[in-house]
């Protein structure tokens, strides 16, 4: 291999004549004399610099337009060193990057996955100490550190330089269709498990409505959205959302976990810095998102957090009180918390809250999420003689396994659950044994044309009810996506999406979308506001005759 010691070319391109050294080497680079075609063209005096990694080694290209009279351009051609000492391909990634491009969309320009784009980010930010995108744009910017070949045809480079590179040509137009915009993918993991319940058939066909009918409207500004659904049980949930980030989703939705395989999950969700959006009510996802808002922004609750059921039950008691239907003796309440989302804090939590409703704590006691039998808990809790027992978000089968043991204590006590009879079929399913049981959930149908409309599009899409909370809540997540991603260029741009998703508010069959409150999750009203505008109400519902019957807030007639 013959050393190359610089080239530097006259060119006049009108002519075709040109004079200078080395002329094999442009003899062989015709794509040179292309650029200073251009460069006449454009520049109309002035100079261009840049890097040229065609073949091996990297080159510094300058293309100078000092006399616009006689039309000639020069160009000069040394080996260089890249800065930083950067490689070649984290040129092109900061490049990119420094574009404008997000990761997916340079990922598919360089034909490699969106973590390997990742990985080279970090050498660069390593390597130039820079500690953000705009900081790697005014690096190369101050470099004159951009490459060709362009490794886009969608990079946005400092004006005189992108005309250079990328046109205007003398050759003849062809006409061409212009390429479908890349569709936005949208991954969700559901619970595979039989026993997780109704919710997720409804979770499911909610989500699969809301992008049919995103579809039928024509996108997301042109893209169509594409609906990756998994899935999973608890011990794939990890995997799952892996094999999603790694498949380039652009944000990705999860149903209801148990919440030691969510914590894990939802921060690998978050690390590739697609947006996470799910409907969990454990506290601890919020507190996780609040105490970490660096590594885990990218994660958003779209409800608020099971700690508001118990000031929820006590609401609805006074209710009940003041209607008549319910008298308790000595205000006396019993708790049973799940294990999985039991915290060191709950005790201090429900004891105030039951004291500011003039309500005294005299059980609370953390219970296995699967509990198959109740027998031991029951006779403890007679002991306590409470006049309510809430209980937190259990799968059916646990739910079932208590009410149908605690027949004396519900004669006495009134007993209210959280979440789980949202299910379709619930009362269908559990029979008699559902009889009287108060309960409630923090986000689901609303009183509203929106929330009727959907009702009626649900039933005639699959032939079934929607249920009262599980369906319109995931429908309501894709909308609430989808209005973030129609608000910038790219649904990729994954700072940008959670920008929007911060800053802006939705209406939808749950009520209001905002994630305001502690840790990026929704607000309940009353309970996060006073303001029943900015959240979703927290609904009551008793069960008499196998129907549900809404007791708060009542229903408007």
């Amino acid at each position: 291999m013959i050393p190359f010691n610089g080239a530097r070319r006259w060119l006049q391109p009108e002519s075709g004549r040109g004079s200078g050294s080395d002329a094999a080497f442009f003899a062989a680079r015709p794509d040179l004399v292309l650029v200073a075609k251009r460069a006449v063209r454009a520049l109309g005096g002035g100079f261009v610099r840049y890097l040229d990694i065609a073949g091996s080694g990297v080159r510094r290209v300058t293309v100078d337009v000092p006399d616009t009279q006689r039309r000639v351009a020069r160009l000069d051609i040394v080996d260089v060193e890249a800065p930083y000492g950067l490689t070649v391909r984290e040129l092109q990634v900061a490049t990119c990057a420094a574009s404008g491009l997000g990761n997916q969309e340079i990922a598919s320009a360089l034909g490699c996955t969106r973590r390997t784009v990742a990985t080279h980010l970090e050498h660069v930010f390593a390597k130039t100490g820079a500690t953000s995108r705009a900081l790697v744009a005014t690096l190369i910017a101050a470099e004159d550190a951009y490459v060709a070949p362009l490794p886009s045809p969608d990079l946005v480079l400092p004006g005189p330089l992108l005309a250079v590179l990328r046109g205007p040509v003398t050759a003849p137009r062809v006409a061409v269709r212009a390429p479908r915009p890349r569709p936005a993918l949208l991954g969700a993991v559901y619970p595979a498990n039989p026993s997780a319940g109704g919710d997720v058939v409804a979770m499911r066909r909610g989500a699969k409505l809301a992008v049919q009918e995103l579809n039928a409207r024509g996108g997301i500004a042109g893209r169509r959205v594409e609906h990756v659904t998994v899935a999973a049980t608890s011990e794939e949930l990890l995997e799952a959302v892996t094999a999603l980030t790694a498949r380039g989703v652009d944000a990705i939705m999860l149903g209801n976990f148990p919440l030691p395989f969510a914590r894990p999950a939802v921060a690998a969700s978050a690390a590739a810095g697609a947006p996470v959006l799910h409907s969990m009510t454990g506290a601890v996802l919020s507190e996780d998102v609040r105490a970490d808002p660096d590594g885990l922004g990218a994660v958003f609750q779209v409800c608020s957090t099971e700690s508001a059921y118990v000031p929820g039950l006590l609401r609805t008691v006074r209710y009940l009180e003041d209607s008549g239907s319910f008298r308790p003796r000595r205000r006396r309440l019993a708790v049973l918390q799940r294990e999985s989302t039991f915290d060191t804090g709950v005790f201090d939590r429900v004891q105030r809250q039951a004291a500011e409703a003039g309500w005294k704590l005299v059980f609370l006691e953390s219970v296995p999420d699967r509990t198959a039998s109740f027998s031991g808990l029951i006779r403890r809790l007679e002991q306590a003689e409470p006049d309510a027992v809430s209980l937190s978000i259990f799968p059916e089968p646990t739910l079932r396994a208590f009410l149908s043991t605690a027949g004396a204590l519900r004669e006495h006590a009134l007993v209210h659950a959280a979440w789980s009879p949202v299910a379709p079929g619930f009362t269908r399913r559990f029979g008699e044994v559902s009889e009287g049981l108060v309960w409630s959930t923090v986000i689901g149908n609303v009183d509203s044309p929106v929330c009727d409309g959907f009702e009626r599009r649900f039933r005639a899409a699959f032939g079934a009810d929607p249920g009262l909370a599980a369906a319109a809540v995931h429908y309501d997540m894709v909308n609430v996506l989808a209005q973030a991603w129609s608000l910038v260029s790219r649904p990729w741009d994954f700072a940008a999406v959670q920008e929007r998703l911060r800053s802006t508010s939705s209406f939808g069959v749950t009520g209001a979308h905002q994630f305001v409150g502690r840790g990026q999750h929704g607000l309940s009203y009353p309970d996060d506001t006073d303001d029943p505008t900015r959240g979703h109400p927290h609904l009551a519902y008793r069960i008499s005759g196998g129907t549900n019957r809404r007791l708060v807030p009542p229903v408007l007639s």
